[in-house]
């Protein structure tokens, strides 16, 4: 029982994993953006990103 519960339990996205939170991974890009060494266009990227990690969209890839 155990383990369907904890199959059932949403997995974090990569970058929640390589960052800790999608907030600190937020915070470094706005940082590089604002220092000038990332294009202020990641800024749109980063708002699909954000959408891509709450709704889990990455781990249809995983699903498969």
């Amino acid at each position: 029982m155990a383990k369907l519960e904890t199959a059932r339990k949403p997995r974090p996205s990569p970058i929640v994993i390589m960052c800790g939170s999608f907030d600190a991974f937020a915070d470094a890009t706005y940082a590089e953006v604002m220092a000038g060494t990332l294009a202020g266009d990641f800024l749109l990227i980063l708002d699909h990103l954000r959408e891509w990690d709450e709704q889990g969209v990455w781990a249809l890839a995983y699903a498969r």
